[in-house]
């Protein structure tokens, strides 16, 4: 079902790295999410140094790393995506959980010594709830195998192991986070970028009802099947949110945030009565109308010329006359998968 995929990746280096992870990851260990977030960790180990250098290296202003725990990682998924271009997810504390023996001298040149080059150590992802970054990891799969996302492991090793639990910063976890998420909200790190704090910070506190509900696995899936008009409401979502004042108080902040959550609340609901009515005012005339392959076909390279023949035209189903409001139909579906609100429409309906 991926390589049907018609449009490119957000990130390519991630894209190809999350393919190549998940392509290999059999039925098995699928079923078992703490064996998921294991086999991530140690295929990450060989491979996070180049996906941070891209972040590094990256000039879209929308990177954004993001350090938060397992019970914040759905909401900050389905919110930050939203805004930016691709979203670095990582831990801040939690426990070591072992994944073998590597290398104590990553990269040691074939002329070093038959010690080091023999050496190895143990090593270790720190999580505080590895089968709920497994299950975050097989829920956003569509998101990272887009390069949308992706989740940078930190690692513990050698002595550090034994009882080893942290309630503070790894080394490093600065480097790669821009924000850090406590209670639901994001505290700038010292990496933050202006443009980005404009965005990330409203997005994760504005009410987005269009999202409750919603599971992970339903929000990647229409996310990267809807690209195109997912994008359009990622630039609107951009748009409306540098609108707000970040010189204005606490107090008066608030009000312009739930100002505009109201103005995309009612924009939200026309668009979802307006794409529901033309749903099923499609459903219908599709009911009651015969279009041939022929007939389709022409219609859709000579509409101008066919509008009147097909007016004549009656129907053979419920006695509706003329095949030229099917095709008109499948204009209008043209249309409205193209635009922003199709995306949040389609989001909507998958909610409970």
């Amino acid at each position: 079902m991926w390589g049907r995929e018609r449009r490119g990746p957000q990130d390519q280096v991630v894209a190809a790295r999350m393919n190549a992870f998940f392509g290999h990851l059999t039925r098995q260990q699928r079923a078992d999410p703490q064996e998921v977030a294991r086999c991530y960790a140690i295929d990450l180990a060989q491979h996070r140094g180049r996906l941070l250098a891209g972040k590094h290296d990256s000039r879209s202003p929308y990177y954004v790393g993001l350090s938060a725990g397992p019970a914040d990682f759905i909401r900050v998924t389905k919110r930050v995506t939203l805004v930016t271009d691709t979203m670095l997810l990582t831990e801040h504390r939690g426990s070591a959980h072992q994944l073998g023996l590597r290398s104590a001298f990553p990269g040691v040149p074939g002329n070093a010594p038959a010690m080091a080059r023999a050496a190895r150590e143990r090593y270790a992802v720190v999580s505080e709830d590895l089968a709920a970054l497994g299950c975050w990891l097989l829920d956003a799969e569509p998101l990272l195998r887009t390069g949308l996302a992706w989740f940078c492991p930190q690692y513990v090793t050698g002595r550090a192991l034994p009882n080893f639990r942290t309630e503070q910063l790894p080394a490093g976890t600065v480097e790669v986070a821009d924000y850090l998420i406590e209670h639901g909200r994001a505290v700038d790190l010292s990496t933050a970028k202006p443009l980005a704090s404009r965005v990330v910070r409203p997005v994760l506190e504005i009410d987005l009802p269009f999202l409750d509900g919603l599971s992970l696995a339903d929000f990647a899936r229409v996310t990267r099947e809807e690209f195109d008009s997912y994008r359009l409401f990622r630039d609107f979502m951009r748009a409306r949110l540098l609108e707000l004042d970040g010189a204005l108080e606490a107090e008066d902040s608030q009000v312009q945030l739930e100002r505009l959550a109201l103005a995309i609340r009612e924009e939200v609901e026309a668009a979802r009565t307006s794409l529901t009515t033309a749903s099923r005012t499609r459903a219908l005339t599709r009911a009651g109308a015969v279009v041939s392959s022929t007939g389709a076909l022409l219609a859709a390279v000579r509409p101008d010329a066919l509008a009147g023949a097909l007016a004549t035209t009656t129907t053979a189903v419920s006695g509706l006359a003329g095949l030229w409001p099917v095709v008109q139909a499948y204009a209008d579906r043209a249309r409205g998968h193209q635009g922003k609100w199709h995306y949040v429409w389609v989001l909507h309906r998958k909610a409970p």
